[in-house]
């Protein structure tokens, strides 16, 4: 296959097109979703003829990456690419004339509706007037009966005025609320028709023509290859097992997809990747290391420049593109699809940057050929399914968790690794929780939360009589815990206990007197590990105990030293002592 590629706008001398453009149909064929952009490989048919001709994708979103733009003719024999021309259009473009009938349409019923208020506001005044008018009467007519007597025709006159007025003014208020009512709807119309036309007018779309030199009339294929933004992905797991006490596990692993690039994926074939296509690659050269000299300088290097322009082209345009093109309940849809994308691209390109830290790249071909929308909907492709061997494990540390943690250990024998994820546990068909897997290498082994082992049952509790606190200019504490481990199941079980010690990494702070019985030793992090035997309804103990010598003013200076939120910036040393004075 030959490649030829071409910084977009750039135009090859030679002999005129002989030939019309020719529109081409193609169809998205394999894309490579990155934590942050798409690579899109288009597949079309092209009618070769002898000579040169020109052929034209257009309709393609208007945020492509042009500097990544690649075309490559098969078979490679059956001509040469030449020139190609990448160039923004308008989506379309509304004449000045259709703007402004829109304008004038807008502007007639904004003129309706005001004299409608107008009007509503001069009957409102009249109907205070003739209740003036009422009022008037009510108040005088007991004065005019003492002095003149009962004047029913003049009495029936000002009653048949006042009704007759509120009568019309109500019949005319209720007439101009219906034509306000009829003309609201119209407004929004013709402003909604309005405001497509202005956006239309600002929305892009791109147009890529490349010219073909070929040696005679033939059939041949070219793919045609970009970068866009508005795509994301993460990986996401499920664990299956069967039975009280598996002996192995069913691990699969999804892709979570989201796009909003402009265009549907079809039935493409997918590949999701870790790597960041926008690091530079160089060769492994080393630059002299001159002491006692000033460096030499190095010339700066950027990447991903062209890609930048192409993200604030889709930033501007994307949400207006599918708006026009979808509606406005679908656009509102849209726009919750788009946060929920955003947070995730975050979210990946957190954990894929702590990936190539350790120089691991994957890349993992998704299973079938699925359907995914412009919508920004999520979408989750199968990646791969393993039947693992397990091993049962039930954990505990009572100091963080209070329960006892049945655990599955495995070992990843997929050939590539597991990516850090959120793990959806089932047993026997049933739900039981999420929990989440760190990054697990090829060959490495894991274990994966099951859920509570009710059947172990944990307590570490504080011993009083044996713990004080005592303040002063340097505050001491005495420590004693008691760990007790008990079997509740109808079978024998292996549990792993784990608790930990202070250590201290500051010359303020002591930590001495450690004592563990009946057995165990912390390590230099001061952790502990036991790993027990307990038959059915068997009990171990195990006592805890240390002494801590600190300033007395330590708690102060932590909340005095306040971060940015105004929360205390405490120390992982001032913590602890915060939780253990807690206890006293």
């Amino acid at each position: 296959m030959q490649i030829r590629y071409w910084v977009a706008g750039l135009v090859l001398a030679g002999a005129a097109v002989a030939q019309p453009p020719v529109a081409v149909k193609s169809e998205v064929g394999h894309v490579t979703v990155y934590a942050d952009r798409a690579r899109v490989e288009r597949e079309a048919a092209l009618p070769l003829v002898a000579g040169r001709q020109e052929f034209v994708f257009a309709g393609l979103p208007g945020w492509i990456d042009e500097e990544s733009v690649r075309l490559a003719l098969q078979p490679a024999g059956a001509g040469k690419i030449v020139d190609v021309r990448v160039a923004r259009e308008h989506l379309t473009h509304s004449s000045d004339e259709e703007v402004r009938k829109a304008e004038a349409a807008v502007q007639e019923t904004t003129d309706a509706l005001s004299d409608i208020e107008d009007d509503l506001k001069v009957l409102a005044a009249q109907a205070k007037q003739v209740e003036n008018v009422r009022a008037f009467a009510d108040t005088n007519l007991p004065k005019e009966v003492a002095i003149k007597g009962v004047d029913v025709n003049g009495y029936g006159a000002v009653v048949k005025f006042v009704s007759d007025s509120l009568r019309d003014t109500a019949s005319a208020r209720r007439a101009l609320e219906r034509k306000q009512r009829d003309l609201k709807p119209e407004q929004a119309a013709r402003q909604k028709k309005l405001g497509d036309l202005r956006q239309r007018n600002q929305l892009e779309q791109s147009t890529i023509t490349v010219t073909v030199e070929a040696p005679q009339a033939q059939a041949a294929k070219v793919a045609l290859i970009y970068m866009l933004p508005g795509c994301t992905w993460e990986a996401a797991h499920e664990l299956r097992t069967s039975g009280e006490h598996p002996t192995s596990a069913q691990l699969t692993t999804f892709a979570v997809v989201s796009q909003t690039t402009g265009e549907d994926w079809n039935g493409a074939q997918l590949t999701f990747s870790t790597q960041s296509p926008s690091e530079t690659l160089e060769l492994p050269e080393l630059q002299s290391l001159l002491l006692g000299q000033l460096p030499m300088p190095v010339a700066a290097k950027s990447s991903g420049s062209s890609f930048g322009k192409a993200q604030q082209l889709f930033e501007m345009q994307n949400n207006s593109f599918f708006g026009v093109n979808n509606g406005a309940l679908q656009l509102d849809l849209y726009n919750d699809n788009f946060d929920r994308q955003n947070k995730m691209r975050e979210r990946v390109l957190t954990v894929f940057q702590k990936l190539q830290k350790r120089g691991t790249t994957v890349h993992f071909e998704g299973q079938g050929r699925p359907v995914v929308r412009q919508d920004g909907r999520a979408v989750r492709i199968p990646l791969s399914a393993l039947t693992l061997a397990a091993a049962e494990k039930i954990m505990c540390a009572p100091e963080k968790n209070p329960n006892a943690i049945h655990a599955l250990t495995m070992t990843n024998t997929s050939k590539l690794p597991l990516l850090p994820g959120r793990v959806a546990i089932y047993q026997d068909e049933a739900f039981l929780g999420h929990t989440d897997v760190d990054f697990v290498a090829d060959n490495e082994t894991f274990a994966l939360v099951l859920g509570v082992a009710d059947g172990v049952k944990v307590r570490r509790l504080l011993d009083r009589r044996a713990s004080t606190l005592t303040r002063g200019e340097r505050t001491r504490m005495e420590v004693a815990f008691d760990i007790t481990v008990e079997n509740l199941y109808k079978a024998a079980v292996d549990v792993d206990l784990m608790d930990r010690v202070p250590v201290s990494q500051s010359k303020d702070i002591r930590v001495y007197r450690v004592r563990v019985e009946p057995d165990g030793k912390p390590d230099d992090r001061g952790l502990l590990q036991w790993k027990l035997h307990l038959n059915p309804g068997e009990k171990k103990s195990y006592r805890l105990e240390y002494s801590l010598e600190y300033p007395g003013q330590i708690l102060l200076r932590a909340r005095q030293n306040m971060d940015t939120n105004g929360l205390p910036a405490a120390a992982p040393a001032e913590d602890l002592i915060r939780k253990l004075e807690a206890t006293f």
